[in-house]
């Protein structure tokens, strides 16, 4: 009897195990049809169109001086005489500051004097040798002594000259760094001047830009500053270099008057008059990544999975960009959703409408 009661238990026992696992069974199967169907991932596309952009480039750049010259002196000594002021205009050439020359002038008079010695006994000596009354190593002898006054004379005159610092450019003196009594070597500081008399904005462009500009290129200049003004100007250089970020340096000249510019002023610059660009276009929220380093999604439409690009980018205009290598037209890149697929992964497109 209680053989039976043994096995009835094993079997039910059994049917319970049995009943349990086919359970998982059906639930494992169950989770692998969802898991199967999580894996396709609903994303917005747009096509790959030909187009064509306004051209329209706004950068913003700093204002400079025409020329910005740090003076400094030439000689050594101390500094007699000033006329070195802030805010005050001063022509080339004219002196800023007197060097004490007491010595130097003195120099100067020893030169003068031995020079024209020498000048005076070349002269006879010249007159004595046309009529062969002296040999020719007593004339050449005189004449190399003649060469070394008026060798000694220019060094003289320069270190005299030298007590005279000038200015070496019309401008405005912008910094004063010595005053009367400063002693000063060669190379110190003494001043700085500003050339405003042209305002210049110096700016980078793009090498994706850089193209669409020409020396001569017409601009417009705003500034905060300055609200509601616009001043004019005109692109006068263009590097034909571009520096280690891919950005090449451009110069634009602004066009007078701009008497509310001042150098060191952030301004902004509309390029005008550019030829409209032509080519095919995607929109800029389908690139991954920045423009120099592209990539993008593109749905294969016999497989609907995503297949990753890279792309070469041109220019950026509005929320487009121009694909210059990559892309073909009517081939659709995923705009929204991008961020999250991966190359081979299953996807179901949407519109525009739906996905919001």
């Amino acid at each position: 009897m209680k053989r039976w009661k043994f096995i009835l238990a094993a079997l039910v026992l059994s049917g319970i195990i049995v009943a349990v696992l086919a359970n998982n069974k059906r639930t494992i199967e169950q989770r692998r049809s969802e898991n199967v169907l999580q894996t396709v991932i609903p994303v917005v596309t747009a096509p790959v169109r030909w187009d064509t952009l306004d051209n329209s480039l706004e950068l913003t750049g700093t204002i400079s001086a025409n020329n910005v010259v740090q003076v400094a002196s030439e000689a050594n000594g101390r500094i007699v005489r000033s006329a070195i002021e802030l805010g005050r205009t001063v022509q080339q050439g004219e002196v800023l500051a007197v060097l004490d020359d007491e010595l130097r002038r003195a120099q100067l008079l020893t030169a003068e004097a031995n020079y024209a010695k020498a000048k005076s006994d070349s002269a006879r000596y010249w007159f004595l040798k046309q009529k062969e009354s002296v040999p020719d190593a007593q004339w050449e002898q005189v004449l190399l002594q003649y060469r070394l006054a008026e060798a000694q004379l220019i060094q003289a005159r320069r270190a005299f000259n030298d007590t005279r610092i000038k200015a070496p450019i019309s401008g405005t003196i912008t910094a004063k760094r010595v005053d009367v009594g400063t002693m000063v070597n060669p190379g110190t500081i003494v001043c700085e001047l500003v050339d405003v008399s042209k305002l210049k904005v110096l700016l980078d462009v793009a090498e994706r830009d850089i193209f669409s500009i020409r020396v001569g290129t017409p601009v417009e200049i705003t500034s905060d500053v300055v609200p509601g003004k616009t001043f004019r100007g005109q692109v006068t250089a263009i590097a034909p270099k571009a520096s280690d970020a891919h950005t090449f340096p451009v110069e634009i000249t602004i066009t007078p008057p701009y008497s509310e510019l001042k150098a060191g002023m952030f301004v902004r610059v509309r390029f005008l008059a550019l030829a409209r660009l032509v080519g095919l276009v995607i929109p800029r929220d389908a690139i991954i990544g920045s423009l120099q380093h592209a990539r993008v999604y593109v749905v294969e439409t016999t497989t609907n999975t995503a297949s990753e690009r890279i792309i070469r980018c041109g220019a950026e205009r509005n929320g487009s960009v121009i694909v210059l290598d990559g892309l073909s037209a009517g081939e659709q890149v995923i705009v929204t959703g991008n961020n999250v697929v991966t190359d081979g992964a299953r996807v179901v497109r949407r519109s525009q409408q739906e996905s919001q």
